[in-house]
């Protein structure tokens, strides 16, 4: 991953061995007060995902605001990663998927919102799509509650996050009309922390 000092936003999607509650209470307790302490981090969003198109067994996501790359490195190679990943290796069923994207800071209306749908996709009739459903959804919640960027990892990737109140997204129902190959994943949150400063 090249070095990037702008802000960026790091999606985290882990798969369970225990049920999503014994996860709330370990983030909650444990893994939420060592993000909130990282120098570099801006915010970060923890939920459940309540419906996938993939979706094998319990997930969690989290969406973390970082001052930049580099920020998150050095919070995986330094000494609060120690005790982060004894606290959630235990409770994983496999390593997690860790993608980064050009999103800004959310702000509070996103921040605030029950649901989330994560939308993905790596063709280019699908990822037109995607912008379609963006400027449909912002017409409709506000350009606060919408982010879409490319993956840095895989600049194939393109993802498309819709925040809102009800987990409807009625701009999104085009994909659930089918022939596409989109992702989707919706996530109810449970745990936002905004670092205080």
């Amino acid at each position: 991953m090249a070095s990037n000092t702008k802000i960026v936003g790091e999606l985290v999607y882990t798969s369970l061995n225990v049920p999503p509650k014994q996860y709330q209470d370990v983030y909650r307790s444990t893994l939420e007060p060592i993000l909130l302490a990282r120098p570099g981090l801006i915010l970060a969003m923890a939920g459940v995902v309540t419906a996938s198109t993939d979706q094998q067994s319990p997930t969690v996501v989290s969406l973390v605001n970082w001052e930049s790359v580099d920020a998150h490195v050095a919070f995986i190679v330094g000494p609060a990663a120690k005790p982060f990943f004894e606290a959630s290796m235990p409770l994983m069923s496999a390593a997690p998927t860790v993608e980064h994207y050009g999103i800004s800071v959310l702000r509070t209306p996103a921040v605030e919102s029950r649901y989330t749908r994560l939308l993905k996709a790596t063709n280019d009739g699908d990822r037109e799509l995607l912008a379609r459903i963006h400027e449909k959804h912002v017409a409709t919640e506000g350009a606060d509650m919408a982010a879409i960027s490319d993956c840095v990892e895989d600049a194939s990737l393109r993802t498309l996050i819709l925040f809102s109140n009800s987990d409807k997204f009625e701009a999104a129902s085009d994909v659930s009309n089918g022939g596409t190959n989109i992702k989707s994943y919706t996530i109810e949150w449970y745990a936002r922390g905004v670092k205080s400063e």
